[in-house]
């Protein structure tokens, strides 16, 4: 309805498994590859190349699935570029409404579209006289899901027309009396409902295009159009619900009310950070980024139980699966902003919903605890097979930096009691997961392992730097959350946490994983991306396994070597919180304001850069930078004075208010 490019409708719930796998091979089959781990035989969530169509079932199932596009038709068919002149596009943050206003071959459309806060719904206007003349009306139109091979592990556009008689659509209810109609969409297990609502003084009629069971890319389409009984007007308004269930949704002027409300109430809560008294040019651009973000991750990223995909709900990319090991860099920023009843929505629910399947996991592998999955879904909560799916080891300690969030901001037993089982589980995986060395008398991590960066070799790599200081971080922090219980520390979490190895050290600096000498310094796969160094005193708190002086020497090589061409993704949002937490404020404002290589479009989408890799938008640039511009402007806990990541002197003027500090 606000664009002539077929977009998506995606959410949270709804999600489809493809068809078993054609040559008669079952995900049960699949159990796994063994690599050799500490003198044993482990099986790891890694693709086995005798079953690689039961491994890719695994990887791509299940799937987000795309609900249905709405869209406008113009004498019949889909309303293209060709025919639009004269758009122009404005969004009220402040109430959350979109407008458009554009020509349909010369006469003038206008759609208000507004999203709701309490249901899974959208309300519409669409104004012009080509409604009257019945030209212009609203279409509904019902893909299916690709089968997902490795082709469709991104997808821009989610869903197909190939398949129309692999599901049905059908017109359930149409009641004049409250101006209302359902379709139902049924994928093999997947149903829910399109629920479509409208004013009974300009009412609505809603068609199937096509007859039902025809083999046409056009089998599932629906027009909306002002009734033919109905007094002729240039206007529509009608809400589409999508729901699991069939039900009645409000009409388009309770959302178009409430919604307003509730986009007022979001910006009056939690914190705010103004930049506009400052006289340094790059101030507006900031000040833009800085709202225009805080609108995307509420709309994207403020589900309840889970962690969004990184991008959003825009598009699907791993086949609309997120990653365990950003879920800090998607969520931090909701308890550094004061919004922490948005983080409490989704913590520890999501750790609660993994925790059956990851004792498992770990259980099998022959660990104790919770062994957390890195690529996975709501409802199987299983890791999809893949190398660095199977080996990365950083999303491990989250919990414990998660729930210390939590705790800061409810200091209560309550909190302490919610989180212990969690906690527990991961400590005791921790623990157990760390090897005894003989030789040395340390605990080992790996191999094998991937680091943060996934560009280290998993089948050599052991006692990478930033994951053995993060483990002695929630180590630490476990045995600390018991003390506040008044239960018994189990004697081996303190003991593993003190005897870890040490952090790697080469000349003086950290180096990324155990084993360098100085010519890693060299090695363009490397220092194509060491930020796993910089995050050694940036997003971990303090921790006795890091020597702040080398850590901060290592930060200065880093920033040397890792230059601005280089640097994508989250890269910003780190170099940031490391330069400010090093006392340099002038490198964490200038990593902030690098327009010319983080890129932000239009909309307000940070843009990935680099080789892609994924659609866009990227929501972990967005909330990484929010929860940057936390750490440089309220600071972190030891953190002295005002906005100790801004700089004096340049043109820096900041004002903030109901931020919290870091951890």
């Amino acid at each position: 309805m606000q664009t002539f490019l077929p977009f998506n409708t995606l959410s949270s719930w709804a999600w489809h498994n493809d068809s078993l796998p054609a040559n008669g091979e079952l995900p049960s089959d699949y159990h796994g590859v063994p690599r050799e781990t500490y003198g044993r035989e482990v099986f790891y969530d890694i693709p086995d190349p005798s079953l690689k169509q039961a491994t890719q079932w695994l990887i791509g199932n299940p799937n987000r699935i795309n609900l249905g596009r709405i869209g406008l038709t113009y004498k019949g068919a889909s309303v293209s570029s060709s025919l639009i002149t004269q758009a122009k596009q404005v969004l009220d943050l402040w109430n959350g409404v979109l407008t458009s206003t554009f020509e349909v071959d010369g006469t003038p459309v206008k759609v208000i579209t507004q999203g709701d806060f309490d249901e899974d719904a959208v309300a519409f206007s669409v104004e012009s006289d080509l409604i009257k003349s019945g030209q212009l009306t609203v279409e509904l139109d019902f893909p299916y899901p690709p089968i997902h091979t490795t082709a469709y592990k991104y997808e821009v556009f989610a869903g197909v027309y190939n398949f129309p008689l692999n599901h049905t659509t059908s017109i359930v209810n149409q009641n004049k009396k409250s101006g209302s109609a359902s379709i139902h969409h049924q994928l093999q297990e997947t149903k829910y409902f399109a629920n479509l609502r409208w004013p009974t003084q300009t009412p609505l009629s809603l068609t199937r295009n096509e007859p039902e069971g025809l083999n046409a890319t056009t089998a599932h389409r629906y027009t909306l159009q002002p009734s033919s009984t109905a007094r002729k007007s240039s206007s529509i308004s009608f809400t589409a619900h999508f729901s699991p269930d069939q039900h009645t949704p409000p009409l388009p002027s309770t959302i178009q009310k409430r919604n307003k409300l509730a986009w007022n109430n979001y910006w009056n809560e939690g914190g705010f950070v103004d930049f506009t008294e400052s006289t340094n040019s790059k101030a507006t651009e900031l000040q833009r980024r800085i709202i225009t973000s805080q609108y995307h991750v509420r709309v994207n990223s403020a589900a309840t139980g889970q962690s969004p995909q990184e991008s959003g709900l825009m598009n699907n990319g791993w086949y609309g699966k997120f990653h365990m090991e950003m879920v800090i860099w998607h969520n931090a920023h909701w308890a550094t902003w004061g919004r922490q009843k948005y983080f409490d929505r989704i913590f520890p629910a999501l750790y609660e919903r993994l925790l059956p399947s990851s004792l498992a996991r770990a259980s099998s592998m022959g660990w104790e605890g919770a062994r957390w999955p890195k690529m996975t879904d709501p409802l199987c909560a299983t890791n999809s097979p893949g190398d660095i799916n199977a080996f990365l080891l950083w999303q491990q300690p989250h919990p414990m930096y998660l729930a210390n969030l939590a705790y800061r901001a409810s200091p209560t037993r309550e909190t302490l009691q919610r989180w212990d089982k969690v906690v527990t589980a991961t400590a005791e995986y921790m623990a157990s997961y760390a090897h005894l060395n003989p030789r040395t008398g340390r605990y080992d991590l790996g191999p094998p392992s991937y680091g943060v960066t996934e560009n280290t070799p998993p089948n050599s790599t052991k006692n990478l730097a930033y994951e053995l200081a993060y483990w002695r971080y929630a180590l630490d922090a476990a045995a600390e959350w018991k003390r506040l219980l008044n239960l018994p520390v189990p004697a081996h979490w303190t003991h593993v946490a003190s005897n870890l190895a040490p952090l790697p050290v080469v000349d003086g600096l950290y180096a990324v994983y155990e084993g360098l000498n100085t010519t890693w310094w060299s090695d363009p796969k490397l220092t194509a991306d060491p930020r796993s160094l910089i995050m050694l005193q940036g997003i971990l708190p303090s921790t006795p396994a890091v020597n702040t002086t080398l850590a901060l020497h290592t930060a200065d090589k880093v920033a040397a070597i890792w230059t601005d061409d280089k640097i994508r993704g989250w890269g910003r949002p780190v170099l940031a919180i490391n330069s400010a937490r090093i006392g340099n404020a002038t490198r964490a404002m200038y990593h902030l304001t690098a327009y010319d290589y983080w890129k932000f479009d239009d909309a307000g989408f940070a843009v990935r850069g680099g080789d892609g890799g994924t659609p866009p938008p990227f929501m972990p640039g967005n909330a990484g930078f929010l929860l940057a511009v936390a750490y440089v402007v309220e600071g972190w806990e030891g953190s002295r004075g005002e906005a100790p990541g801004v700089p004096r002197g340049e043109g820096w003027v900041v004002r903030s208010e109901g931020l919290v500090k870091a951890l």
